[in-house]
């Protein structure tokens, strides 16, 4: 059966808006922003949605963009102390995946276009290995881990995907897609369970007891466009996907290969933008997603700003958007904290906190 698409969500009045210092703004600056608000009927003394978990946010906090994250965050909650800052890999080695050891907050698991997938700490010591490209040709692009089951599973840019034990032993490497795996992402409540995205236009949902090749997948969910990710849901029953143009799709276990609901959103891609990726809240049936502004997406409006978007899981509603004038890049990468209650938001050099806590105490 054909997907039923939606039709395309109408944008809220509900901008969450941090105001900035004027002393810092030109009026050139001012009127595109003046234009909006004023066509929007917005602004920062509004009440958002009642639903609306971040109705009536205040602004976040700007983190210098020149230090460690991790440094920076640990001076802004708990004061000057010191703490290990992440050792840099030079030009030619980003990042390209990154999870925490749940078992050793000193630790993570990075995989990065050196051609690596690897744990380490903070201080830049390798604890262990798990995937060697052994070539400038082929770099890993995607990780997850899973310590229940004791896997981690990693994806390059030629279309592999290998699944190793915590011990770094391989248990299988397959060409699953065509082009880069650009996710992999492993079911929280059911982690034999794995999707992963690819450039190739697809989705694919793989039973890790069942793989036997590359045709082996239970599900594959074609795209119109590049996919950038697709996550699952935090209770194991949705999967989210984000394209690499303007749709956000949401899947249920119920019915893999037919969207549930379809969401019309600019977040195009180029080469030099980290890649948008939306994603779930983790108690609430919210997505949250950077917006970039596309003249030819159908609901785009002149000076339209690059929000953080907040959606409805169900119904595709948009609940509010943030946005920061001191910090008005494009949001890549969006995530939660495991309460719910704090939203950190990756913009270029700028990490931007959103805390309900620092709204209360703003009003």
């Amino acid at each position: 059966m054909a997907p039923k698409k939606r039709p395309e969500t109408q944008k809220t009045s509900e901008i969450v808006l941090r105001p900035r210092n004027k002393r810092s703004r030109s009026p050139r600056e001012l009127e595109p922003e003046a234009k909006k608000l004023c066509a929007k009927g917005s602004g920062p003394s509004r009440r958002g949605d009642s639903d609306c978990l971040w109705a009536g946010l205040a602004g976040p906090q700007i983190l210098p963009p020149c230090r460690s994250i991790v440094r920076t965050l640990h001076q802004h909650k708990l004061g000057r102390a010191s703490w290990p800052s992440v050792q840099q890999i030079g030009a030619g080695g980003s990042i390209t995946g990154l999870k925490f050891n749940p078992l050793n907050t000193n630790q993570f698991y990075a995989s990065s276009m050196e051609g690596t997938t690897r744990l380490q700490d903070f201080k830049g010591n390798i604890l262990r290995v798990f995937a060697s490209s052994d070539t400038i040709n082929i770099w890993f692009c995607s990780l997850d881990v899973s310590t229940s089951s004791r896997m981690v599973v990693t994806g390059d840019n030629v279309g592999n995907v290998i699944l190793l034990n915590m011990d770094g032993k391989e248990l299988w490497n397959l060409r699953m897609h065509k082009k880069k795996v650009t996710h992999v992402a492993l079911n929280p409540c059911c982690d034999w369970f794995l999707a992963t995205a690819s450039v190739d236009q697809t989705v694919k949902i793989w039973d890790l007891r069942q793989v036997r090749g590359k045709a082996s997948f239970l599900y594959s969910l074609p795209h119109r466009h590049p996919v950038n990710a697709a996550c699952f849901s935090p209770d194991g029953a949705r999967l989210l996907t984000t394209d690499q143009k303007s749709e956000i799709r949401v899947y249920s276990a119920s019915q893999w290969d037919c969207p549930l609901g379809l969401i019309p959103h600019p977040h195009r891609h180029f080469q030099h933008l980290t890649p948008i990726k939306a994603a779930w809240h983790p108690r609430y049936n919210l997505i949250v997603v950077g917006r970039y502004p596309d003249p030819n997406f159908k609901s785009c409006t002149p000076y339209e700003l690059r929000t953080i978007d907040v959606f409805d899981g169900n119904s595709g509603k948009m609940m509010c958007q943030l946005y920061d004038p001191e910090s008005s890049g494009i949001s890549s990468l969006n995530e939660f904290n495991p309460m719910g209650d704090t939203l950190a938001s990756a913009m270029g050099y700028h990490i931007l906190i959103w805390s309900q806590e620092e709204a209360r105490t703003r009003k």
